[in-house]
């Protein structure tokens, strides 16, 4: 055969290949740009959360059916350079949509929607003023709602009633919402968040610990950690100190709960404050106080729920000053390790 021939054929081959790999490489573009049921009549509302990845995204999209491979999802996000160009918001999407038209309304964003964020350890008040920032509703309006609106969850039963009935239940958590929500149903989606953390939190704790408190006592204790515990890894601890104390019918004696009866944080409490008459005053008051004085984080309802087992009674903040603590078993060793942070002060 002629060198001709021979490179005749060798071109053909090539040509070939060529057209299957570019029928192979049109077939997967197709796939990836087919929507997951076009013939699916009803749409489904999605949150984008602030800050969330392409590969969280997908997985949203993919857990809500509007697309059919989280995988293919991501491929195509990055074969299309929209990476990092999703913006958070609440949208409206469908199964019959391509996966470039979904991609192209969260590029868009949603002008109907907007983000706040409630930070851990907030009270009720502080979450009134955040809010109120969004333009949606005064602060008094939303605080008005919070003592006086129903809401059907089982956990505010039993609890404190009136104007704190829901202090500690609000999760703190970054919300994206619809402008047009009321307060009423601003709260709801607030209650409808905590309840999802807390009972998973509760299904994967051993309950041997808690089985004699309700929700709204350990969302108290999970409050109290929320406030005193600076370090993730002391929260347990300070939660075995809180449950040690309980049970030794010894008062929480916790400075936090001081400055919540009084309605303002200072940097040094007076043994007059310690003196405050409130029902949230454990210096006065026997066990747990009223309520929560703040809403925990899921680390400290973790915490709450999976106290570390210690014999711990006591904690005072270190000389080093890095918000980690001393713990102490019995009131010498405590006094010790107080005079260790005093003099450190000087």
């Amino acid at each position: 055969m002629s060198k001709s021939k021979k490179r005749g054929r060798g071109i053909i081959v090539i040509l070939l290949i060529l057209v299957i790999l570019a029928g192979g490489v049109f077939a997967f573009l197709h796939m990836l740009g087919a929507p997951a049921d076009a013939s699916a009549t009803e749409s489904v509302t999605v949150t984008i959360p602030q800050g969330s990845s392409t590969d969280a995204i997908a997985g949203i999209l993919s857990d809500s059916g509007v697309i059919d491979s989280a995988f293919r999802f991501k491929i195509f996000s990055r074969i299309e350079g929209n990476d990092g160009k999703y913006k958070a918001g609440v949208y409206e999407v469908s199964a019959a949509m391509s996966p470039r038209e979904i991609m192209d309304k969260l590029i868009e964003g949603n002008e109907d929607t907007l983000t706040f964020t409630i930070p851990e350890g907030y009270t009720l008040k502080d979450i009134a003023e955040v809010v109120a920032k969004t333009g949606l509703c005064t602060a008094d309006e939303f605080l008005k709602e919070a003592a006086e609106g129903t809401f059907d969850y089982d956990f505010l039963n039993g609890g404190v009633q009136g104007e704190k009935r829901l202090e500690g239940f609000l999760f703190p958590s970054t919300y994206n919402i619809y402008k047009t929500l009321t307060p009423h149903e601003i709260i709801e989606k607030m209650l409808s968040t905590f309840k999802s953390v807390y009972d998973k939190a509760y299904a994967s704790s051993d309950a041997t610990v808690t089985s004699g408190f309700g929700t709204a006592q350990i969302l108290t204790v999970a409050s109290l950690i929320e406030k005193e515990a600076k370090l993730d890894e002391e929260r347990p601890i300070i939660a075995s100190v809180i449950y040690n104390r309980l049970n030794s019918s010894m008062r929480l004696q916790i400075d936090a709960t001081v400055q919540y009866a009084l309605g303002a944080t200072k940097e040094r409490l007076y043994e007059s404050d310690l003196k405050v008459d409130s029902p949230y005053n454990t210096y006065k008051v026997d066990g747990l106080p009223v309520g929560p004085i703040c809403s925990p984080g899921e680390k400290a309802i973790n915490a709450a729920l999976n106290p570390a087992s210690t014999d711990y009674l006591y904690y005072v903040a270190s000389p080093a000053k890095d918000g980690s603590h001393n713990f102490a078993s019995n009131y010498e060793q405590f006094e010790a390790y107080k005079a260790e942070y005093i003099n450190s002060l000087d």
